[in-house]
């Protein structure tokens, strides 16, 4: 591998894995640094700072700011003047200040979207007063929510929703214009963005300065990234966020994605990553093609070592045998264990965009060689035990034991009492989990503490076995061991989230767990929406510390899969309100002709058509409705 030209610093590390950065004072002003207020998860102090002011002309005088007739479609050029103004005043040195900016931007975006608690600046105050009073958000509160005693936290994020950012509440039409007005530019390839994205201003300024601004020019992007390295890795991410606004993939997100991550893995250590993991992320750098969405690469046969008797879970005499481990996982013995970290996380990453592009091989080969980094050992056994409380004989189980390598410092923080409610099953027949005959097995996940990426890349797996297989009872016993041995210790807040919820995917197709999956979503809906005291929420900096290693879906797919769970259980009318909330039409269409009131899924239709006549998907509900092939044709 080529020594790249630049390379990370401590600092850009600390914050591309989530980590705090301590907080040393900046030029001996005596402030923290901004790389360390980003670290922390203060993302409205960053955007409040006197250089977001200067490239939002916060501070502008209203009749310097803008004209009378400035337009929704006149803001990327507003800003992208000042944002080379800035820089042309501040010296090249001002990119780093832009880069973080624009991750604060994409932050606030997904804390907004996608963890919460709530996010509590409203986009349109960055802007000067004059526009800051025309966009604002008209339910915007600051009031802090009193909560009675004794009152379920689940059934407040069924109240009003007329004084929080939620989906779905209405807007005035200043600034409903100027968010479908954002939305439609970023739109990509002919598919639409979610209309109904909370603040996508914080997402389309992300894009500006992280990715438009920079390569407009190519000396303006080579003194980007001379300035600030890790740019081009926070570019892949609010492409990545953008595309995850999109019903279908998007060549043209995946070709931009893939070309950031390539120029990423060049200020990487050098180590032993296989080039075939990386074989289309290499490709963007030289004459190959950038492989076409669903185009996998062909899956190299790796061989199984010997198992080699020194590998066992100690205490306990259970082995893990290296046939389960990633090919090859020794060489990255001589690699640093920060390197091998950061090499874990850049795989992870890249192997989710694969997986979002339903590309499951591709992300299969970066899930393997990101185990092979971080050292973790799992092997898929079968062990004794019961599932039911009356059952007499013990039946094998499957059961996945994993062991993380050891570090020099532990890299979990156990979060306990700041994270999602996980409910019990209280079924009088099942057990809450397999109770196995050989207590070593249990004492196995007692003992073996799991760093966090290691429990990432264990719901990657599951998440690539779902890819691999067709929907099947089969399909979800093996999904269940990986989701089972990331549930036994909690350590992250959207870890534990992600596997909550795979948890209830895999209980909706059966009787006696519907239930459970249904109240479960509901709960990890609600914790998104509901503001606690802050002492008993986890902050956001912890919630944000792996979203771009796990494929955690945004609000409204939660909230859209509660939806679908109430479909399948009957009850019509629920799901109904939330689709409508959601904007959801095609499934309106569906509940309303499911009620026999076509009438009614018409009109909304058509009224939709009115405020977004471009719309293709709409038209093509429209032709599904009333059965006119001129409407497909239209769209």
């Amino acid at each position: 591998m080529p020594q790249p030209t630049h390379s990370l610093s401590q600092a850009d590390r600390q914050l591309l894995l989530g980590q705090t950065i301590a907080p040393t004072a900046d030029d001996g002003s005596g402030s923290p640094s901004m790389l360390a207020v980003l670290s922390e998860g203060r993302y409205e102090d960053i955007l409040c700072s006197p250089a977001a002011k200067a490239i939002f002309g916060t501070d502008l005088e209203d009749g310097a700011a803008v004209d009378p007739t400035f337009a929704p479609a006149d803001l990327g050029p507003y800003v992208t003047d000042l944002v080379l103004s800035y820089i042309q005043a501040q010296g090249t040195s001002a990119w780093t200040e832009i880069t973080l900016i624009g991750a604060a931007c994409l932050s606030a975006f997904v804390q907004t979207n996608w963890t919460g608690p709530e996010f509590p600046l409203d986009p349109a105050g960055l802007l000067p007063r004059s526009l800051a009073e025309r966009w604002k958000e008209s339910f915007t509160t600051t009031t802090p929510l009193v909560l009675e005693e004794g009152m379920d936290k689940h059934e407040i994020g069924r109240r009003a929703y007329a004084a929080h950012v939620y989906l779905g509440v209405k807007q005035s039409e200043e600034r409903a214009q100027l968010d479908r007005v954002l939305l439609r530019q970023l739109s990509v390839d002919g598919e639409d963005a979610y209309s109904m994205a909370p603040r996508p201003m914080y997402l389309y300024l992300a894009r500006l300065l992280l990715v438009d601004i920079p390569s407009a020019d190519d000396i303006r992007l080579t003194e980007r990234d001379g300035a600030t390295p890790m740019a081009h890795w926070w570019s892949a991410r609010a492409l990545l966020i953008q595309q995850s606004l999109l019903d279908y993939p998007s060549q043209t997100l995946m070709d931009q994605i893939i070309g950031n991550f390539a120029k990423a893995k060049q200020l990487l250590p050098p180590s032993p990553a296989s080039d075939s993991a990386l074989q289309s992320v290499d490709a963007k750098g030289s004459a190959q093609a950038v492989p076409m969405l669903g185009d996998d690469s062909e899956m190299p046969s790796f061989e199984s070592p010997a198992v080699d008797p020194a590998q066992s879970v100690a205490g306990n005499g259970i082995p893990l045998t290296s046939a389960s481990m990633a090919p090859d996982s020794h060489e990255w013995d001589a690699v640093a264990a920060a390197d091998r970290d950061l090499w874990a996380r850049y795989l992870l990453e890249v192997g989710v965009v694969y997986s979002q592009h339903q590309m499951p091989l591709d992300s299969k080969k970066c899930f393997i060689q990101a185990q092979a980094a971080s050292g973790l050992q799992w092997e898929m056994t079968g062990a004794k035990g019961k599932r039911t409380r009356f059952q007499s004989s013990d039946i094998t189980q499957l059961v996945l034991l994993a062991k993380s390598a050891a570090r020099a410092s532990g890299g979990n923080t156990n979060s306990e009492g700041q994270l999602p409610e996980a409910l019990a099953l209280n079924d009088d027949t099942l057990l809450e989990k397999i109770k196995f005959t050989d207590s070593a097995v249990e004492e196995h996940a007692e003992q073996e503490h799991l760093q966090v990426t290691d429990e990432c890349i264990l719901l990657a797996l599951c998440l690539n076995v779902q890819n691999e297989n067709p929907t099947h009872g089969l399909t979800s016993e093996l999904m269940r061991p990986f989701v089972a041995r990331v549930l036994e210790q909690p350590t992250n807040w959207s870890v534990y989230t992600m596997g909550l919820l795979l948890r209830s995917r895999l209980e909706m197709a059966k009787t006696r767990t519907a239930e459970r999956a249904t109240l479960q979503l509901q709960a990890l809906v609600d914790q998104i929406t509901h503001p606690l005291p802050s002492a008993q929420e986890a902050g956001a900096a912890e919630r944000l510390q792996y979203l771009y290693a796990l494929s955690l879906p945004s609000q409204w797919e939660f909230e859209r899969e509660l939806a679908n769970q109430f479909m399948a259980m009957g009850v019509i009318r629920s799901a109904l309100d939330i689709y409508e909330r959601l904007g959801m039409w095609d499934e309106v269409v569906s509940c309303y002709v499911l009620l026999e009131q076509n009438e009614v899924a018409l009109r909304i239709i058509n009224e939709q058509l009115a405020l977004y006549p471009d719309s293709s998907k709409l038209w093509c509900v429209l032709g599904d409705l009333k059965r006119e092939p001129e409407h497909w044709r239209h769209a």
